[in-house]
């Protein structure tokens, strides 16, 4: 394993190098995430498919710069992908995203499909749906206690919002509120899925609360060449509690 930086028109970037090969799988973290967050999985993937894997750092995360102030959509990080590769002279690669990761891999897929082979998407956000009852609770909640701060202790907020409410991302990256916000914004993409002609995996926890299982459908329904797996037991970091699955999964994937 190597961790090297390289500058993406002009933003640090941190990135993870496992293994050597001339095939290159680029993983692809969820919000919150980093380089980490693979950790568990890609040891067993690189034993498995005999291939160089590298893991950035999404920009605002983990030990990449953030993001200007203004905040970016997914389209810049899209572009910000386009120099990783460039700049790494890679022309072609296989990739796996989670979550965001997901998102901008779509962004990618809809500009550049010439850069992908094969593509694994695991509880992939950007399927938009109506707000639960229990998450508009929490917004509400969440904006209410950005007011009340100076009465609640920091770590009072927090304990109420993460234990009660399951607001699990608030206090965290302030700093990416901005960006949060316009990827949230962005319009759906299942009517953009059917443009995207690259083969894909696409892996899913029936138990997932934060991607839902039914956006598993939308996305198995609108991508013509995808292939859908549903695990039963599975939440939404299903590569940390099925990583054998997946590795047996994936490495059936690209050698069909």
């Amino acid at each position: 394993m190597q961790s090297e930086f390289i500058e993406i028109n002009g933003l640090k970037t941190h990135f993870v190098t496992y293994g050597e090969g001339n095939e290159v799988m680029i993983f692809l973290h969820g919000w919150g995430g980093n380089a980490k967050s693979f950790e568990k999985i890609i040891p067993l993937m690189q034993e498995k498919l005999q291939m160089k894997i590298i893991v950035p750092d999404l920009p605002g995360f983990g030990e990449s710069e953030n993001p200007d102030e203004d905040g970016w959509t997914t389209h810049q990080y899209e572009k910000w992908l386009e120099g990783f590769l460039e700049a790494l002279q890679i022309k072609q690669a296989y990739f796996y995203g989670h979550s965001f990761g997901c998102r901008v891999l779509v962004r990618m897929l809809l500009k550049r499909p010439e850069l992908a082979k094969k593509v694994i998407l695991t509880g992939a956000a950007g399927i938009k749906w109506p707000p639960t009852p229990r998450q508009k609770l929490s917004r509400t909640l969440s904006k209410k206690c950005e007011r009340i701060k100076k009465i609640i202790p920091f770590k009072a907020q927090k304990w109420i919002l993460h234990k009660i409410f399951k607001v699990h991302d608030w206090g965290k990256f302030e700093h990416m509120e901005t960006t949060r916000r316009k990827v949230v914004e962005e319009a759906d993409f299942r009517e953009e899925l059917v443009k995207i002609q690259t083969p894909i995996l696409l892996i899913w926890g029936a138990n997932d609360t934060y991607t839902p299982l039914k956006s598993g459908y939308i996305f198995s329904e609108k991508l013509p060449h995808s292939r859908l797996e549903v695990f039963a037991d599975g939440r939404h970091g299903i590569h940390y509690s099925h990583t054998n699955k997946i590795v047996g999964l994936v490495g059936e994937f690209l050698e069909s």
